[in-house]
Order: C-alpha cells, then sequence, then structure tokens
C-alpha cells in the first residue's frame, strides 16, 4: 500500500459486512486517507507541506466516498456508521456525506448469488452443490441487461460529488429510482427474495411457501408480468415472500453493490468481489436452547429456519453438523466476498483454531485463501467487554491461493503488541515467535487441522515430537478409544431421584484427579430407568471419565478418574465406551492426569475439553514401554485411594520420560501451571532429574 499510485488507493473497495457503528470502516478510512496523502507526495507531484487540516479532510471524505462498504442488521446501527464516518471527514461545513448506497442495511449471511438463483430453491436438499446438474432457469443475458441498467447510476453515485445539500439530494433520487419496484435489477432482487423466502416460512404457513416446481413461473411473473401461475396464485406466493424478506432483510451482494462483481457492460469481472474484508463478527451460537422456556419455545422455530437454509441452500458448505456459531458462517461469507488477491482481515474467536466443530472451515481456510498471520490474545486485562478468559484471534489472508505458512504470535495480552510489529509483511516479520505449514498442521492433528496455541519454539518441538512419537488415542494404531456422554441433566431430569435411591449420579463437579465422588451424588436412578435411557448396562463396570468443562487456565484441565461400577454420569462428564482392560484404563488414567498431557490439551482447548480433542491426543501404548506402563498403573491406582506427593511426582516424571522431554522441556511444561503449588512442580523436576541420572 505504500508504493501505490493514488489512483489504485481509490479504485479499492473495502466493506464490513458486520459494521455495527462503523468504527472498522472509520480506521480504514484514516488508514487509506494517510496513504493516499503519501501517493501524492510520492507520485503525484506533491509536497507533505501542501497539505493541511483541510486537505485531510477532504482526502478522507473522498475515501469515504469511493472505497467503503459496509452492511448491518440493525438500522440504528447504520445510521450511526454514517454518521461516524461524517464526523472522521471533519467536513462541518458541508452536508452528511451519500453513503447511502454504500452503508446498508441488511443480514450478510442471509442472501443469493446469482448461481443458485438460476436453479430452483430445494428446500429438501442436503448440502446440494452449486452445480447440481439441472438446466438453469434464466439466460445470463437477461441479468446483464437488468446490471446494464444499473452499473451506470452507481458509478455516477460514487464519481460525481456531494459537496452540497443539491447534489446529495440528486444521489438521494437517483438511488430511489434505481431501487424502485419497477427498475429492473429490482425485478431480480424479489427473485433472489422468493428463493431465499423458501427456507423461512413459519410453521403453519408452509402451504404459502413457493414450490420448487413453480419457482420458474414465478420468476416470470416477476420479471415480465407473465407466467404460468394464475395471477391470484403468484400473487398471494409473492405476498409471502416479500414478508419474509421484510423481516429477514435479505441481502443479496452482487444486486445489492454490483459494480464490485461487474465491469460496466455487465459481464462478471474476472477478480470480482471485494479489495479487503474487515470485521470483528458476531460470536454467538446459533442455537434455540438458552433463555427462558418460553423464549426457547419462540426461538426454536425461527432457529430452525435459519440452519436449514445456511447448511442446505448450498451458499454455505464448510458448517459444522453440530451446533453453528455465527461467526464461522461470517468467515466462510467473508472468503466468498473477497476478490482472488484481496485480503482479509479478521477478529475471531480462538475456536477457530482449535474447535472440532470449525475443522472444515478451517480447511476451506487454509485451502482458498493464504493465511499469513495469526496473532492470538487472552482477554485478561479486558480489551473487550466480555468474559476475561476468553480468548481470540487476528487472522490476516489473501484471497485466492492455499496457505503457505502461517506467522503466529498467540497468547498475548496487551494490544501494544500490535505497534511493535508494525506493516512488515508477515513472512519477514522477526515479531513472530513460530511458523506453521498446512503440512506440520496435518502431522500434529490430522485431518482436523487444529491449530494448537504454540507460543514458542519449545512449544513446536514438544509437539512435534508427541505427534511423532504416538498415533491418536482414538486411532486404530493406537488405543481405538472412544468416549461419550451418558445420562443428560435436562432432558433425562424427570427420571431423577433423591441421592441415596438407586444408581447415584456423577456429575462433572465431583470428579478429581484420580478419584470420582459417587458418595457425594446429589441424585440417584432407579436401575430399571437407567438402562432404557442408556440402551446399555455401562453402570455394570468401572471405567475412566474425565470432566467436559475445565477451562485451559484452571488448575488443570484434563482431570480424569475411575467411575467405579454402579453409578452413571451426567452430560458434563464424558466416559469411556471402549472396552478395555482395568489395568490399562488406570493407565490412561494416569497418563490423562499427568502435566504433560495436561499441557498438550491446553494448547488445544477453550472451554469444552471434547471427546474429538481427546481422541486426537498423541498417548502411549503398553508396548511403547511395558514396565513404565505397569508402573503408572500402579502410581494411579495409589492416587485414586489417597493423596501421595511422592507417588504423583513419580507419576509426571514418568510420563514425561515417555514423551521424551527434556529436563529444560519439562521445566517449560511445568511453567504452564501458575495455579499448581511450587513445591508440587519443583518435586516433578527433581523427580524427573533424578529418573533422568539414573538412566
Amino acid at each position: 500500500m505504500l508504493d501505490a499510485a493514488p489512483g489504485r488507493i481509490l479504485s479499492l473497495r473495502i466493506v464490513d459486512p458486520a459494521m455495527g457503528s462503523g468504527a472498522f470502516l472509520v480506521a480504514a478510512c484514516r488508514y487509506l486517507a494517510a496513504a493516499y496523502e503519501s501517493a501524492l507526495v510520492n507520485h503525484g507531484g506533491y509536497h507533505g507541506s501542501d497539505f493541511g487540516d483541510p486537505e485531510r479532510a477532504a482526502i478522507r471524505r473522498t475515501i469515504a466516498e469511493r472505497c467503503l462498504y459496509g452492511v448491518d442488521l440493525n438500522p440504528m446501527a447504520v445510521q450511526l456508521a454514517r454518521l461516524s464516518i461524517w464526523l472522521a471527514t471533519l467536513a462541518a461545513d458541508r452536508p452528511l456525506t451519500f453513503l447511502d448506497h454504500r452503508l446498508q442495511v441488511g443480514d450478510s449471511l442471509l442472501g443469493a448469488w446469482l448461481s443458485h438463483v438460476r436453479r430452483p430453491p430445494n428446500v429438501r436438499a442436503r448440502r446440494r452443490p452449486a452445480d447440481a446438474a439441472s438446466l438453469p432457469l434464466f439466460d445470463d443475458r437477461e441479468i446483464q441487461r437488468a446490471l446494464t441498467e444499473a452499473l451506470p447510476v452507481r458509478f455516477t453515485l460514487e464519481s460525481v460529488p456531494g459537496d452540497t445539500l443539491d447534489q446529495v439530494r440528486a444521489k438521494e433520487r437517483a438511488l430511489a429510482a434505481l431501487n424502485g419496484r419497477d427498475h429492473a435489477l429490482s425485478k431480480w432482487k424479489r427473485v433472489a427474495d422468493a428463493w431465499c423466502a423458501s427456507w423461512f416460512s413459519p410453521a403453519g404457513e408452509r402451504q404459502h411457501r413457493v414450490p420448487a416446481a413453480a419457482f420458474s413461473a414465478l420468476s416470470d411473473a416477476i420479471l415480465t408480468g407473465r407466467g404460468a401461475l394464475p395471477a391470484a396464485a403468484a400473487d398471494a406466493y409473492l405476498r409471502h415472500a416479500a414478508a419474509i424478506a421484510g423481516s429477514r432483510r435479505f441481502f443479496h451482494w452482487e444486486l445489492e453493490f454490483p459494480e464490485v462483481f461487474f465491469a460496466a457492460d455487465g459481464t462478471r469481472l474476472p477478480a470480482g468481489g471485494f479489495d479487503a474484508v474487515i470485521r470483528n463478527p458476531p460470536w454467538d451460537m446459533v442455537r434455540a436452547d438458552a433463555g427462558s422456556a418460553d423464549a426457547r419455545a419462540g426461538s426454536r422455530d425461527d432457529i430452525a429456519q435459519l440452519l436449514r437454509f445456511t447448511r442446505d441452500s448450498g451458499l454455505y458448505d464448510a458448517q459444522s453438523d453440530g451446533h453453528a456459531n455465527r461467526y464461522q458462517l461470517f468467515l466462510e461469507r467473508a472468503m466468498s466476498l473477497t476478490r482472488a488477491g484481496g485480503r482479509l482481515g479478521l477478529v475471531l474467536p480462538s475456536g477457530l483454531a482449535t474447535d472440532h466443530g470449525s475443522s472444515r472451515l478451517r480447511s476451506r481456510l487454509l485451502g482458498r485463501c493464504d493465511v499469513d498471520a495469526l496473532v492470538g490474545f487472552d482477554n485478561r486485562r479486558g480489551i473487550f467487554p466480555i468474559h476475561r478468559s476468553v480468548r481470540f484471534l487476528l487472522l490476516t489472508a489473501t484471497a485466492g491461493s492455499p496457505t503457505h505458512a502461517i506467522a503466529c504470535r498467540l497468547g498475548e495480552h496487551d494490544p501494544a503488541v500490535l505497534d511493535a510489529i508494525g506493516d512488515e509483511p508477515a513472512d519477514r516479520c522477526s515479531s513472530f515467535h513460530v511458523r506453521l505449514t498446512p503440512a506440520l498442521l496435518e502431522r500434529i492433528s490430522g485431518d482436523e487441522l487444529t491449530i494448537p496455541d504454540l507460543r514458542d519454539a519449545a512449544d513446536l518441538a514438544i509437539v512435534e515430537r508427541a505427534a511423532a512419537l504416538f498415533p491418536p488415542l482414538g486411532s486404530a494404531a493406537g488405543w481405538a478409544a472412544r468416549f461419550g456422554r451418558e445420562l443428560n441433566a435436562t432432558d433425562d431430569r424427570a427420571h431423577f431421584r433423591c441421592a441415596g435411591s438407586g444408581l447415584p449420579i456423577v456429575e462433572g463437579k465431583q470428579i478429581e484427579p484420580f478419584r470420582a465422588a459417587s458418595a457425594a451424588s446429589r441424585h440417584g436412578i432407579a436401575e430399571p430407568d437407567a438402562r432404557r435411557l442408556l440402551k446399555s448396562t455401562p453402570y455394570e463396570r468401572p471405567r475412566l471419565g474425565y470432566r467436559d468443562v475445565a477451562s485451559a487456565t484452571n488448575r488443570l484441565t484434563l482431570i480424569a478418574a475411575i467411575l467405579p461400577a454402579g453409578c452413571v454420569s451426567t452430560h458434563t462428564v464424558f466416559c469411556l465406551r471402549t472396552p478395555l482392560p482395568l489395568q490399562a484404563q488406570y493407565f490412561l488414567c494416569g497418563v490423562f492426569n499427568s502435566f504433560v498431557v495436561n499441557y498438550l490439551v491446553r494448547l488445544r482447548v477453550t472451554t469444552h475439553v471434547t471427546t474429538a480433542m481427546v481422541e486426537r491426543l498423541p498417548i502411549p501404548r503398553r508396548e511403547d514401554g511395558p514396565r513404565v506402563f505397569r508402573e503408572i498403573a500402579a502410581l494411579s491406582r495409589v492416587l485414586a485411594r489417597r493423596p501421595d506427593p511422592a507417588a504423583s511426582a513419580r507419576l509426571h516424571a514418568r510420563v514425561a520420560a515417555l514423551y521424551q522431554l527434556t529436563a529444560a522441556e519439562f521445566e517449560h511444561v511445568l511453567g504452564t501451571f501458575p495455579l499448581i503449588s511450587s513445591e508440587e512442580r519443583e518435586a516433578a523436576l527433581r523427580q524427573y532429574r533424578a529418573t533422568e541420572t539414573q538412566r
């Protein structure tokens, strides 16, 4: 950007698809204005002294009118964004900058691409590919004619000055005419609305939903006023679709911002899309089980419609089959909005790097974008007004080519480090401590491409060696171990009884390292009810279990114990389902509770220790050290009966030896457990050094 010519800077198109009050766009405006001023000095024959406050305000105004785009679902937020950008131009003597055609109200996630609208909506499809084998409904020349009518107006809106009230009013009238119901482009928006609305008919109104077989005839009625459908039926379908589109605020990017995707003659640009997408998108889960019972009941159908659309319309194909998070949808949409060679700059939760539900999205991101930098922060200093245990990532990438190497700087807590990084390209910047390639991620994380929280070279060396030494716990080459939940404390609560009645129900908070306090259970359940709900009898045998919820900031994160026979557990405990000998389970219990494996878990976990993550852990097998296997199992049995500091230190040392850590590496691991007493950590290190000396 520092070497770009002035015209190149003014041709850039930057978008925030969830702009809120416009903070990111204001920052982009100031950055581009400074770059434009430098370009005028370097390429335009200007001198630095030629620019004062009025000239810089005029530059910011030009940047705002030529380069910035934004969308938000909240109309008030859009108004605030327009005001924020006007204030940023410091143009108090001029009318409000006309940005109505650039900063718009709409749901960035709910809208169709023309390639999808060319085929009927198939609401019952599951992940229908975009190139499904069916004849297109429309000739490309039809939409091209509509675009050639609209694009000159769009280009005029951005090129004609808006320095006077009359000029602004003229732009308002031009935009109103462009958005008029009878304009060709507006008709295509109505076709796209009808296509999207097929997924959003409320329960009880499904009879008004446009049938796939009638979509072509309905589209003809919109575009030409004629069609095979009876007029009354067509009107009913259209009113229903329009009502849904209005309430959902569908936003069809190619039709709302056609100049970003099409040339003046209506042909698609070879590298259409935005030059940069910037945003801190919403991070909330798309689910209907939050809030009061009334709120859950009211939102269930609404959320179900949204999930059907995002999973079945073909517009998104990198989403999780489990609970979706809105940031995942925004990231996939951001990738589709960015031109080849364009840039993405996003603030995302750390779950993008570590969550099992983001694995498909990670694969898409690394395969289609060159992720060059990843900066990770925790929120201990309250950078964001959210819980201080939350971690988040700053991601930058170039669209259109696969990732070669990611420069990582993780575990930061002070945003001031960003000033030290500066504008130097990440591949040449010494401020990044770790560099990861997709091939390396595949070696240490398998197909999920999990990006561990590796903060320095020592972390990388330990993780690489562990992956090379041992196969994943759940693999056929490893233990082939599978974990799962038993009862659900919400869904099965009707069958719970008072404590002391039936089988004790163990909750996650009753699991401590090596011990399960089943005698402290608050509830019980009749054995016939447990057998019917579980469809098996796992409670007839002891089995390894671990806590689901255990933050990486806790004393330990992976907390495991052997649940005795004669008890069941709730959904806050994951239990071993694979039938393994008790000695093997005690060995795994000892390894799970060790500092080394807890360290490996902390590099991958947010707040939930998922089964997918545990089953991917590189865990030693019996054949990797039969004598040590027996010793760790025996130490685990001892610690299950009573606390024993000497046995604990010996177990931690034995596990560290299995993973072939050096004394310095084990000391590094121990340093990541600040809530463990220094005495306990030092005892483990002394035991390890003594063992190494003997060896």
